[in-house]
């Protein structure tokens, strides 16, 4: 079957029209015809036909012709205000991991103007290595992992039939690996289809929508069947794309409320491995034991453990809050006023957490935003 590109409406009027020119390609370790055919918006027939090739098999450092139509494909994108990297995906018919993986963006957040490149960079990006687990078959690593049985067992070199073992490992083809530390909040669901669903009713259960339904799972239609398995996006982690602006007015001054590196920023993370990767906050390297205070005065509307949180601290001020999370101790308690600068926690490695940190969210209205250009364009240090 071939592989077509689907320019959607809400993007294709700002398409930068970049093209790439006609190029010879060169095997890599691990490429697959599917691989390939992805990454140069061609398809698999496609890329038989221009090389005479019978079969799927390739040998690393073979030459390959890129066929004709694959030079009509754009190779950058544009950002345009109230774009988001989902909808992108699906009118280019990428993955949001591709696109983050491709620009190296540390998140979903963009802006308009920015321009996003849709074609493989020049160096080799990291695969996707998966670990067998047992009981694990290969429709299912394929199902979770978003590609055919087919398209995993040829980038593995086994049989579509084959029985797998646990402990081993398999590369996902299509897909890159990605580090991550934790995840401030739990992850989001992924839900199987009932007999009757579709789209919009999961959508309206779930508080998300079809749209997003279609991006997250990389739908090219809303057809669905009883048994699939989908993941379940909530519409506030589409981040349109918008200048950076500060949230509503506060009293006072606002502080970082810990120093140290920025060693996750908020967005989609660069974690390969299914479900949402959805970071809410910023994560601050620390060391146990260090103070965490106050970004702005308030009254703590919450303290203690709060699942994947750890030991939380939640602190309101003008009907925003402040989440500080993975805490080792907590040092104020619900219904206290504290003021800018205040230590009010120590750093931990409470909750879903791989390291001691600080998870440092803001939320307005229940919507978790992006705490680091308020933090560059308000904050103190």
């Amino acid at each position: 079957m071939s592989v077509q590109r689907r320019f959607f409406p809400f993007v294709i009027a700002s398409v930068l029209l970049t093209f790439a020119s006609a190029q010879e390609i060169v095997v890599r370790p691990g490429d697959t015809l599917w691989d390939l055919a992805r990454r140069h918006g061609t398809s698999i027939d496609a890329l038989r036909t221009a090389n005479s090739l019978v079969g799927s098999a390739l040998q690393p450092g073979m030459k390959l012709s890129l066929p004709g139509d694959a030079n009509a494909y754009p190779s950058s994108y544009t950002v345009k205000a109230g774009d988001t990297l989902y909808e992108i995906a699906v009118a280019f018919d990428l993955s949001v991991d591709t696109l983050i993986a491709y620009n190296d963006l540390e998140g979903t957040v963009i802006r308009p103007g920015q321009t996003l490149s849709l074609l493989t960079p020049d160096e080799e990006l990291p695969p996707l290595v998966v670990t067998v687990a047992p009981g694990d078959t290969l429709w299912r690593l394929a199902n979770d992992n978003d590609v055919t049985v087919a398209a995993l067992a040829a980038a593995n070199g086994i049989l579509a039939s084959a029985v797998l073992r646990p402990g081993h490992s398999l590369r996902v083809p299509g897909r890159y690996a990605g580090s991550v530390q934790d995840q401030g909040g739990s992850a989001a669901p992924i839900v199987t289809v009932a007999a009757g669903e579709n789209l919009s009713v999961i959508a309206r259960r779930h508080s998300t929508s079809v749209a997003a339904l279609m991006a997250a799972n990389e739908l090219s239609g809303t057809n669905i069947r009883a048994g699939q398995r989908l993941r379940i996006v909530p519409g506030s982690e589409l981040v349109r794309a918008a200048p950076a602006l500060p949230p509503a007015p506060q009293a006072g001054v606002m502080l970082w409320p810990l120093h140290g590196e920025l060693t996750s920023r908020f967005g989609y993370r660069r974690l390969r491995i299914g479900g949402s990767n959805m970071h809410y906050g910023l994560d601050i390297d620390g060391d146990i034991g260090d103070p965490v205070q106050a970004a702005v005065s308030g009254v703590v509307t919450f303290s203690g453990w709060e699942g994947g949180y750890g030991n939380l601290v939640v602190v309101e001020n003008e009907g925003i809050e402040y989440y500080y999370a993975h805490a080792a101790t907590l040092l104020v308690n619900v219904g206290a006023v504290v003021v800018a600068g205040e230590t009010i926690a120590t750093v931990g490695n409470t909750g879903r957490s791989t390291g001691s940190h600080l998870h440092f969210e803001i939320r307005v209205d229940g919507t978790p935003i992006d705490p680091l250009p308020i933090l560059q364009t308000q904050a103190q240090r």
